[in-house]
């Protein structure tokens, strides 16, 4: 069956009349406008804080070497301000004995830095701290004039050089406390 607009024009026009106005019950639009502008907003704020906390963290990465986070810095070697009880022939020859030993023990260290295993950051960061300090000794060694304070440089000296001693040679205690894994070994 063909409509034919002629025919029932006038009954179609009437049943058009009839029907209820039909009116969108609110405006969609603006509604519609504020989500498109939280969207632009929350994009533009991706857009900006994206890359800067990215720039942020590539900044941080390199910075993290230079920064200084040691909380437990070492003090700087002190004088001793009290005087030894020590007599003044026993002063001399322990002077001398510091002094040989020290010789050898800045020899060991030098030795172990040669040929020894490299140092991780923080390690080398502490054998340079230690360095700082013993060549801040040197410079009051250079200035001490009571022998009680020259043996007590010279002690500290000692100690520093042992401290280094021992920092180089933490690379081989770590190699020597790792796990071995027997069960990767393949065994020919």
């Amino acid at each position: 069956m063909k409509y034919d607009p002629g025919k029932d024009a006038a009954s179609l026009a009437a049943a058009l009349r009839a029907l209820p106005a039909s009116a969108p019950t609110h405006d969609a639009w603006p509604e519609l406008a504020a989500r498109i502008r939280r969207r632009h907003v929350a994009r533009r704020a991706v857009w900006f804080t994206l890359p800067a906390a990215f720039a942020a963290g590539i900044a941080l990465a390199l910075a993290w070497p230079h920064l200084q986070l040691d909380t437990h810095a070492s003090s700087p070697a002190r004088i001793a301000a009290e005087p030894a009880t020590h007599p003044a022939a026993s002063t001399a020859s322990d002077i001398a004995t510091l002094q040989a030993s020290s010789s050898r023990w800045q020899a060991w260290v030098q030795k172990l830095d040669r040929d020894g295993a490299p140092l991780d950051g923080a390690q080398l960061a502490k054998a340079v701290a230690l360095q700082d300090q013993i060549g801040l000794v040197d410079l009051q060694l250079s200035a001490a004039s009571k022998p009680s304070t020259t043996v007590d440089l010279w002690q500290q000296r000692v100690v520093l050089l042992q401290q280094l001693g021992l920092l180089h040679l933490q690379p081989y205690a770590v190699a020597e406390q790792a796990p071995t894994h027997s069960s990767h070994v393949i065994s020919l």
